[in-house]
C-alpha cells in the first residue's frame, strides 16, 4: 500500500498539512492582532522606528545651541539613553539610590556634554521625565551633583 504513494505526493501532503497547522496556530493565538491588522487599526512594521514627533522633540531640544557637531550628537544620544533609562527604571521598580547611580554611570560616558551649555537642557529633560513617574524623584540640584560626581 505504501509503495503506491510517491515521494512528491508525500512532500506535497506534508507541506499542505504544515500550512494548515501554522494557520490554525496563528488564528488561535493572534486572532485579535490579525483582526486589528485587517481592519486597518494596526500597521505592520518590519523594523521598529521612533515616531517623527519623538525625533523632532529631541531635535528641537538642541536646535538653539551652537555647539561642535560631536558634542551635539553626544547630547542627542545622551538624551535618548536617559529617556530609556527612566523607562527601564520605572518598569523594574528600582530604588532612588540605584537609579541615581545608574544615571551617573550613563553621564560618565559623555564628558564633553558635562562641560557644554547643553548640560542645562539635559538636566531639564531628565527632571521633567522623572516628574512623570513619582517613584523616580530627581531635582535640578541632585542632577548637578550627579554631573559633578562623574569622573572627567
Amino acid at each position: 500500500m505504501l509503495s503506491n504513494i510517491s515521494w512528491s505526493n508525500y512532500a506535497v501532503t506534508v507541506v499542505v498539512l504544515l500550512i494548515f497547522w501554522y494557520l490554525f496556530l496563528m488564528f488561535k493565538f493572534y486572532s485579535g492582532s490579525l483582526k486589528e491588522l485587517l481592519n486597518g487599526r494596526r500597521k505592520l512594521y518590519f523594523f521598529k522606528t521612533k515616531s517623527k514627533t519623538e525625533n523632532n522633540q529631541i531635535k528641537d531640544l538642541f536646535s538653539e545651541f551652537k555647539e561642535p557637531f560631536d558634542t551635539l550628537e553626544d547630547a542627542r544620544e545622551l538624551a535618548a539613553r536617559l529617556e530609556k533609562a527612566v523607562v527601564e527604571s520605572r518598569q523594574t521598580h528600582i530604588s532612588g539610590e540605584v537609579f541615581k547611580n545608574y544615571i551617573k554611570c550613563i553621564l560618565e560616558e559623555y564628558p564633553y556634554v558635562k562641560n557644554s551649555s547643553l548640560r542645562e537642557k539635559i538636566n531639564s529633560l531628565l527632571v521633567s521625565e522623572c516628574e512623570k513617574h513619582p517613584q523616580l524623584t530627581l531635582t535640578y540640584p541632585e542632577m548637578d551633583e550627579l554631573w559633578d560626581e562623574t569622573i572627567s
